[in-house]
């Protein structure tokens, strides 16, 4: 046999003792990574700056919220804020459900993607009891001698006229504005902040839901005097 043969003959031979050891290594499956088998850990919450009122955009992916004299909005999806100022402290905001923003304070103000609609005469207003296509209910908030807390009711309509109607003393047992569950007589609307009932913020959180979005996706918390944004780890 030729030296050439004989170590054709060799190769083969170790070719074939090879075989099983390499259909092995290709039957066993590949490790995953520690990035693939990792468990995705929740994003840690926001805070938000100030410590104002916040509201939910009725169907777009949109948080506002005040601080002060300013209000911002925060898109949900590309986390990009845009800051605005107006004139007076606002003491409450909402979204109405066509998404006009109302801020309400020393006056009343409706605004649609950054750009004023109108503003009201002088309210003092308090807080955004509910809202509507047509308008929005609010009250102002006082004290009496012998009856207690009282509040002065009013509806905005979209061109920021006001209608005030008599003030009245706060239901029993609601103490504050902050737990008013009121309205204006004869006009149906939304509540300014929504927290479905049977939500239940995630165990490791002790902030106190005060919003949730349209979509289930977003809430956010109030936790010693502090506004954060948390996403939701099963929204829809």
């Amino acid at each position: 046999m030729s030296r050439h043969a004989h170590r054709l003959c060799l190769a083969i031979a170790c070719a074939v003792a090879l075989l099983p050891a390499c259909r092995a290594g290709a039957a066993r499956p590949a490790l995953a990574s520690p990035t693939a088998s990792a468990t995705a850990e929740a994003a840690p919450p926001r805070l938000l700056a100030g410590a104002g009122a916040v509201a939910f955009h009725p169907s777009r992916p949109l948080l506002a919220w005040s601080d002060g004299k300013r209000w911002h909005v925060l898109d949900l999806h590309t986390g990009r804020v845009a800051d605005f100022a107006t004139d007076s402290e606002i003491a409450d905001l909402a979204y109405a459900p066509d998404g006009d923003l109302w801020l309400v304070g020393d006056r009343a103000e409706r605004w649609r993607d950054g750009r004023l609609g109108c503003r009201s005469e002088a309210a003092d207003l308090s807080r955004v009891l509910g809202t509507a296509d047509d308008g929005l209910a609010a009250a102002g908030y006082g004290h009496s001698d012998g009856v207690g807390p009282l509040r002065h009711p009013a509806w905005v309509d979209p061109r920021c006229a006001i209608t005030r109607y008599p003030a009245d003393p706060l239901p029993a047992g609601v103490a504050d504005a902050a737990s008013d569950p009121g309205g204006v007589a004869g006009k149906r609307t939304q509540p300014p902040r929504a927290v479905p009932a049977g939500f239940v913020a995630p165990a490791d959180s002790s902030a106190k839901p005060v919003a949730v979005s349209h979509d289930g996706r977003w809430w956010v918390g109030e936790d010693a005097g502090r506004l954060l944004l948390y996403r939701s780890a099963n929204g829809r």
